[in-house]
């Protein structure tokens, strides 16, 4: 895929949609349902990667009760997605500028319900699977910030990376359910929102598997 050219009048832009986003989240820690202005029982569904916004735009109104966010770490992509959610209105949907490995500066323990993973690098280069966002250290740290019986929602299009994760899955103890290699073709296709990537990677006949742990 060609890189994404940089976006021109950034700060500019995020002010016009400064409702989305926050300019010091590490402040929202443990309070991000009173900053978002949300009950104290809502649930909070976080997504890692939103990219340019399709699957958080198309996810969160399905859940209008829950607190959603989207992170992403390019300022240039997430500027794509905060302004789709601008557009489209879209109430319950707020994002979160940053790197996946500093969620514990972001969230509190048993903060979050479900963590979305969708289509991350597999890093697939010799020496890399630490970087995976499946790798076991991300695991345990998405399972102190997860509720109980809180769920990771994870789809590639990479078979390595499936099998990769499935393994640390277990490793790190949660349980898994709704596995498919064949996405678009089984029981679960009916309620999924594909994303960009997915999309793509349909249109090109490749499989999409999917995978459900829960702690």
């Amino acid at each position: 895929m060609a890189r994404m050219r940089a976006k021109r009048h950034i700060p500019e832009r995020l002010e016009v949609c400064h409702e989305r986003w926050f300019d010091a989240p590490m402040l929202n820690k443990g309070k991000w349902r009173e900053k978002c202005g949300f009950p104290e029982d809502a649930k909070i569904f976080l997504e890692i990667g939103c990219g340019k916004g399709k699957f958080c735009t198309e996810t969160a109104p399905k859940y209008p009760d829950v607190l959603y966010i989207a992170l992403e770490r390019d300022t240039s992509v997430i500027l794509a997605a905060i302004e789709k959610a601008h557009r489209e209105e879209v109430p319950n949907l707020f994002f979160l500028n940053a790197d996946a490995g500093l969620l514990e500066n972001y969230f509190s323990e048993d903060e979050i319900d479900r963590i979305y993973i969708n289509f991350c690098d597999p890093w697939s280069r010799r020496n890399k699977p630490k970087r995976r966002l499946t790798y076991r250290a991300f695991l345990e740290q998405y399972k102190v910030l997860l509720k109980e019986h809180g769920q990771i929602h994870f789809k590639t299009d990479n078979d390595e990376l499936y099998d990769f994760s499935l393994e640390e899955f277990k490793e790190c103890g949660f349980a898994l359910s709704e596995l498919t290699r064949d996405l678009h073709n089984s029981e679960w296709d009916k309620d999924n929102v594909r994303t960009e990537f997915e999309q793509k990677f349909a249109d090109q006949g490749i499989g999409i598997k999917r995978a459900v742990a829960s702690l």
